[in-house]
């Protein structure tokens, strides 16, 4: 839908002399391409448009000479956003706003919104249905690229008939950072949209860390492990992960040891060697280095000995066993 309406203003200014005072430059904004454009005036020099985001703030371009337009990168428009164009046309400033504003009844649009990437392949959306949204209302889930290249979802998931989530198998076509955009439609009402832009580094989940192993000596364990196998291939310094280390006997007491590791450390960690030499048990999970969202946590994975005590019963068991069968055996022989 391309802007253009009663909110535009033009505005004069003092500094400089301005063209005729109802002069217009007929400014345009089309949401979907983030594309601002006006009415190109002859003798036009530089200029500037800017964007005024409630969460972002002013974000500036400069406009070249002859040129009647300038794209924005994306940015979440559902709150609205304010818009000025100013030119010089024969050394005076023309300068004009536009306010845009999300269409439809208040309330109506998805709410909760958020993504997670999981197994490094998957993605699953979710939403929520807004809170003055009629019963006929149906959302639609779009994601564009920084590329520019759209796709609606392509399998969506049902509460009592209304999309609430999406589900892609594929996610080879997205960047870096993408625009998502839910929006609906009802036969009662206008319905306002939601959208965000996501960097996909933040909303992956990722696995626990793969070929965990544990080679004890008589001081400590080294324990090793390699990194998981996430959507792009990140450098050891991009992940963090926490060890939890327990006594096997013990994982209800409450004494388990929660260790935080840096994968610019190696992805090893030395644990030292317990003295009663107890068996215990290591499991990890992992995290982005920059932010603790936590993922599942691995199999736990068995190192150490079993209590020395512990042994020494077994010993004497069958040291009483032997001896028991080699008198039953002397027994019978002398009887002969």
């Amino acid at each position: 839908m391309v802007l253009d309406s009663a909110w535009l203003l033009t505005q004069e200014q003092q500094d400089l002399p301005t063209v005729k005072p109802n002069a217009s430059l007929n400014v345009k904004f089309d949401p979907q391409t983030t594309k601002l454009t006006w009415d190109c005036r002859e003798n036009a020099s530089s200029g500037e448009c800017v964007l005024i985001h409630k969460e972002k703030g002013p974000i500036k371009k400069k406009v070249k000479d002859s040129e009647c337009q300038c794209t924005f990168q994306d940015y979440s428009l559902h709150g609205g956003v304010t818009l000025t164009v100013e030119v010089h046309v024969n050394q005076r400033r023309l300068s004009e706003m536009l306010v845009y504003t999300n269409p439809g009844r208040e309330g109506t649009a998805a709410q909760n919104f958020s993504c997670v990437i999981y197994d490094a392949d998957f993605m699953n959306c979710s939403w929520a249905k807004g809170r003055a949204a009629p019963d006929d209302v149906q959302y639609f889930l779009y994601i564009r690229s920084k590329k520019r290249i759209e796709r609606e979802c392509p399998r969506y998931l049902k509460d009592s008939g209304t999309h609430v989530g999406c589900h892609l198998q594929d996610l080879s076509g997205l960047t870096s950072y993408n625009y998502f955009l839910v929006n609906g439609t009802s036969q009662e009402t206008g319905i306002q949209f939601f959208d965000s832009v996501l960097l996909l580094k933040e909303i992956e989940q990722y696995n626990p860390p793969d070929n965990i192993t544990v080679q004890c000596n008589e001081s400590h364990c080294l324990i090793r492990w390699e990194k998981p196998r996430t959507r792009q291939p990140w450098p050891n310094r991009e992940f963090q992960y926490q060890l939890d280390i327990q006594r096997r006997r013990d994982t209800t007491s409450g004494r388990s040891q929660l260790i935080v590791v840096f994968g610019d450390s190696g992805n090893r960690y030395n644990f030292p060697k317990p003295g009663s030499k107890a068996k215990h048990t290591v499991k990890i999970r992992t995290a982005d280095a920059r932010k603790a969202h936590w993922g599942a946590w691995s199999q736990p994975v068995e190192f150490g000995s079993e209590e020395t005590g512990s042994s020494l019963v077994h010993i004497y068991v069958l040291v009483v066993l032997g001896t028991l069968v080699c008198g039953l055996t002397l027994g019978c022989l002398f009887k002969r």
